[in-house]
């Protein structure tokens, strides 16, 4: 069953013990070498006044319209800002192998996006950490060369997230994601490994049905 929405990102929950072979979190000491500065600005997805087909941020569930912060440039944005792109929002956790595989996959995909596609698709991963410092989170962008926007959710954005997808959203290996089209029908929340080539699909058909 498709949800109405806006957006793509990773999750991370916290006070789960930890994985030991993801890449572990380290200090970082230049927010520039984060790839999602290369991927994207948040600043600059907004779409123009007057697209069509694009819900207006009063039609939105309170988790699409919530101030984040991206971890690597420390910019604040709402996951409404990328109205009009094809949007990925996976929740995650630094310490969870499957998040980092699932990760890892989305990144292969990524790789396959031609530099004209990027302008029109948003890759996000909110941790589910909710008192992770940013620059942690940035760390681990860094050190897995992860080339998505990082933010960790604030614990209401956490909950109104579970009321919209239930409890499962807030569990991290279950690889939690959902994708958000240009004309901001939310899909359906999907769980579990999802291949490159499942998920270059996905994006082909979330801009196909959003197309006149």
């Amino acid at each position: 069953m498709m949800h109405r929405l806006v957006l793509i990102v990773a999750i991370s929950l916290a006070g789960v013990m930890a994985y030991t072979d993801a890449t572990p979190v380290r200090a970082q000491e230049d927010a520039a070498t984060c790839a999602s500065a290369v991927w994207l600005e948040p600043g600059a997805a907004t779409p123009e006044a007057g697209d069509a087909g694009v819900r207006t941020i009063d039609e939105n569930p309170a988790w699409l319209t919530a101030e984040l912060t991206d971890a690597c440039s420390g910019e604040s944005f709402a996951l409404t800002d990328f109205a009009g792109k094809t949007l990925l929002i996976e929740t995650m956790a630094t310490w969870c192998r499957e998040c980092h595989a699932q990760l890892t996959r989305l990144a292969q995909a990524a790789a396959q996006i031609s530099d004209a596609q990027q302008e029109d698709i948003v890759l996000v991963a909110l941790s589910l950490e909710t008192d992770l410092p940013p620059e942690d989170l940035a760390a681990y962008a860094v050190a897995n060369e992860f080339p998505f926007v990082f933010a960790v959710l604030p614990v209401e954005t956490v909950k109104t997230l579970a009321e919209q997808f239930g409890q499962v959203v807030t569990v991290p290996p279950a690889t939690p994601h959902v994708i958000v089209s240009p004309d901001g029908t939310i899909g359906e929340l999907r769980t579990g490994p999802t291949s490159p080539e499942d998920l270059l699909a996905l994006f082909a058909a979330a801009r196909e049905s959003s197309t006149p």
